[in-house]
């Protein structure tokens, strides 16, 4: 790496590192807003909170890689730009091209983290993230309480008179199907092994229909808790089970590619002559197209956005081309 390239890089690389911690901040903020929402509806604590955001982590860093580039690389431009450093290297004979090398292989490289981050990471976080999600769920679903009718598990009513911490005692369970009646001295509560289990302790078991009665000292009844499951080397089924996702992310993980030519376009210009408008201009070109690689549900669209956007970008650096 040359002088001028080394220069540029180190320029790029702290206002990228300062983009990419506030972006990461705020994409995080949302996230964190939407996980609170989703489980509004089951009770969670402040560790299980971290867990889900971890999971939802990959996302984070994919969206934010790729908005902190575009704004880094122009706002490089800019300050060069704007202190004439852009001037006096057209002078020296420094072409457009070299000026824009060290860029370039950055974009190369974020595109590729972000495939590897959409391609393994989020499918396999947001497996994760969803059966989380569903043992949560189902715990509170049988979150039993004492003293209260109507509460099931599974296909039983159950009614106990005391609970401490998922411990309970003078239980009575109704099966309305089997006409089945337990009356038991005490159970449990406890999730294992991708199971919610009831366990019954010093109990009576009575058959309505056949007249029979079962004296037990242990019955486990279990729920097992909804799980998918993902394998990468199974790759017709990774693929149809996370075709949403690829067609959601795929134009966002190429950002750094497709709209690189827009990077001198809102980034070389003559402080005498032009106005410096470049954080302006990147944001609103990221919200065009963000807003049309999330608006669109064809996977097929999703690989045409980037490739509309290169060539735009192309035809615009030409037709603009100052220098």
């Amino acid at each position: 790496m040359d002088k001028l390239s080394k220069y540029l890089f180190l320029s790029f690389f702290k206002s990228f590192t300062t983009l990419f911690g506030i972006i990461t901040a705020i994409v995080s903020l949302i996230f964190i807003i939407s996980i609170s929402n989703v489980t509004a509806d089951i009770q969670i604590n402040f560790t299980d909170l971290l867990k889900l955001y971890f999971l939802k982590f990959p996302q984070v860093v994919f969206i934010a890689l790729s908005i902190s580039f575009i704004i880094a690389s122009s706002n490089t431009l800019a300050k060069i730009s704007e202190t004439q450093e852009l001037v006096a290297l057209l002078s020296l004979g420094i072409s457009p091209k070299k000026i824009l090398k060290p860029f370039f292989f950055s974009a190369l490289l974020i595109t590729f983290i972000n495939l590897i981050i959409l391609f393994i990471s989020i499918p396999y976080s947001k497996s994760a993230y969803q059966n989380l999600k569903n043992q949560k769920k189902q715990e509170a679903k049988f979150n039993l309480q004492s003293k209260q009718i109507s509460q099931q598990f599974g296909e039983w009513y159950v009614f106990a008179t005391q609970n401490s911490q998922k411990n309970f005692s003078n239980i009575y369970l109704f099966n309305k199907k089997n006409n089945n009646f337990i009356l038991a001295s005490s159970a449990n509560l406890n999730n294992k092994n991708g199971f919610i289990k009831f366990t019954i302790r010093h109990g009576k078991l009575y058959d309505i229909e056949k007249n029979y009665k079962v004296t037990f000292e242990n019955m486990k009844i279990n729920k097992k808790i909804p799980k998918t499951t993902l394998s990468l080397f199974n790759i017709k089924d990774y693929f149809s089970q996370n075709k949403k996702i690829f067609t959601k992310y795929f134009p966002i993980a190429l950002i750094p590619i497709s709209l690189f030519l827009f990077i001198p376009i809102f980034g070389f210009f003559h402080p005498r002559l032009h106005k410096d408008r470049h954080i302006l201009y990147s944001l609103m070109l990221i919200s065009i197209y963000i807003s049309l690689a999330f608006a669109n549900k064809n996977l097929i669209i999703s690989i045409i956005i980037p490739i509309i956007f290169f060539i735009l970008g192309g035809i615009t650096y030409i037709w603009k081309r100052k220098f």
